[in-house]
């Protein structure tokens, strides 16, 4: 049989008649059921260990006879094992969970590391890139701390934040802190670790064209391994560890989505499957590499863009989020590239547009997910600059007369700021998702001559199109620039 969770007991001492041992477990993860043994000079009946004649190695004796008394207790659903002074009890059941263990000497409680001592080897599923949870830490992020003891205190908490390895985390924890329970009736604690995440998060865009497409990897600040242990603080219990691992992106959820908003289940990191592209633009497509997604295929109708992409999962923090990124330039005359995830299907289309009277404007963006997207707005844009400065009045006077050539009012600490407005021509209804998640987004660009120039969207409102209403869909959005024009770093 499988196994699942595991307790291993150590008896440092032997026991004697009058002791007892209490064996908590759960099989729901909420609510412990325990199973209570009593030492006793020859067992008559169930829940009793038989004291025996101690062997020349301490706890040894009570070692043999416990495991003897849980075999005849529990006859199903554990392997158990007992070498020298050592008992090792493993669930076969996967919800089983054991939570805590406990000895007395009848009096006062025996001392958990003195009279015995208790290790813990929960089961979770293995840790890869498949199972892996992924946290949005725009929006709050819950680890669940359940006390189910009465005599439990406090937990202290240990947060491990890193890139590089899945394996190597670091030596010390990031951030540690201590939950103190404020009454013994206080059922659990559910704690938001999203801002202690989201400080080392500073996601940045990789924009690497070629004639050729390709998958290009994150930067080390824009996708961190997150791993925590909660460890409980009881003088009665010796209660087992919750950890947890997962991936942390500088997303946000939305509120239907529920607590931990997470990744979409598709693997694709983008919201509209249907969207427009510049002949002379390019393609940033951002998918989850969790080994779900093995190759992803690139197609224009007449194969003037032709190619597939094998996807090799890897443990790093940079290859978990990767794009693909296309030139759409290679196809010369074709309308369309499709891009489609295998072995699931899913594809996304990009119609190819030919725009002739304006100069189209790339945006990159960061999206609801927290990663890099992009989109074209295609038609007319207009600059205007805004002044701002501090008035001085000069009213100097020499000699009883002043100077009519000098200035009475003059600017002082002059900026200026460009703004631009730019309308993105007829769009399909469903890029209404990436429009909406521009105006949320509070990293935006111009991808002009090569160069990411930083923007501001300044449209603070937006009234979604759709067909049916509007028959045509179309936006105008304002920019500004976010720099002043007149260097002053």
């Amino acid at each position: 049989m499988p196994t699942f969770s595991e307790i291993e007991i150590t008896f440092i001492v032997d026991y004697e008649v009058g002791y007892t041992s209490q064996l908590s477990n759960s099989l729901d993860g909420v609510t412990p059921v325990a199973q209570i043994w009593s030492w006793v000079a020859t067992r008559s009946a169930g829940y009793e260990v038989t004291t025996g004649t101690p062997t020349a190695t301490a706890g040894e004796r009570t070692a043999i006879n416990y495991k003897a008394a849980f075999d005849l207790d529990n006859a199903t659903n554990y392997e158990t094992t007992v070498a020298s002074n050592v008992v090792t009890i493993k669930a076969e059941r996967s919800n089983e969970t054991f939570l805590a263990f406990k000895s007395t000497d009848g009096s006062s409680n025996l001392v958990e590391g003195v009279d015995y001592s208790v290790t813990f080897n929960n089961y979770s599923a293995p840790i890869d890139n498949s199972n892996i949870e992924f946290a949005l830490t725009k929006s709050p992020h819950y680890i669940n701390i359940p006390f189910l003891f009465t005599t439990t205190t406090s937990a202290n908490v240990s947060v491990f934040v890193w890139d590089g390895a899945l394996g190597s985390p670091p030596a010390t924890a990031t951030y540690q802190l201590k939950i103190p329970r404020p009454t013994v009736n206080f059922a659990e604690f559910n704690i938001d670790i999203s801002k202690l995440i989201d400080e080392k998060l500073n996601p940045t865009p990789v924009i690497t064209l070629s004639s050729t497409t390709q998958v290009i990897d994150s930067t080390a600040s824009s996708v961190k391994w997150v791993s925590y242990t909660a460890s409980y603080v009881d003088a009665v219990e010796t209660l087992a560890d919750i950890t947890g691992t997962f991936v942390a992106v500088d997303g946000y959820g939305y509120y239907n989505e529920g607590v931990n908003p997470t990744k979409p289940t598709d693997n694709i990191l983008t919201s509209a499957s249907i969207r427009k592209v510049s002949r002379t633009g390019f393609i940033l497509f951002p998918f989850v590499n969790n080994a779900t997604i093995t190759t992803i295929d690139i197609d224009t109708e007449n194969a003037q863009i032709n190619a597939t992409e094998t996807i090799t999962a890897a443990d790093e923090s940079t290859k978990m989020v990767q794009y693909v990124s296309v030139d759409v330039s290679q196809a010369t005359s074709d309308n369309y590239v499709t891009i489609s995830t295998q072995p699931s299907g899913d594809v996304i289309t990009y119609e190819i547009v030919d725009e002739c009277r304006y100069n189209p404007i790339q945006v990159v963006f960061k999206n609801k997910f927290g990663i890099y997207d992009c989109l074209t707005l295609f038609k007319k844009s207009g600059e205007s600059s805004s002044v701002k400065n501090d008035d001085f009045i000069n009213n100097y006077i020499s000699g009883g007369t002043y100077d009519t050539t000098k200035h009475q009012y003059q600017k002082l600490n002059v900026t200026a700021k460009k703004t631009i407005k730019v309308n993105s021509g007829y769009v399909n209804e469903i890029e209404n998702l990436l429009y909406e998640q521009l105006l949320y987004s509070d990293t935006v660009y111009f991808y002009e001559n090569n160069l990411l120039v930083p923007v501001n969207v300044k449209t603070s409102s937006l009234e979604y199109k759709t067909r049916v209403n509007d028959k045509l869909v179309n936006y105008n959005i304002d920019f500004e620039y976010a720099y002043n024009i007149i260097q002053n770093v």
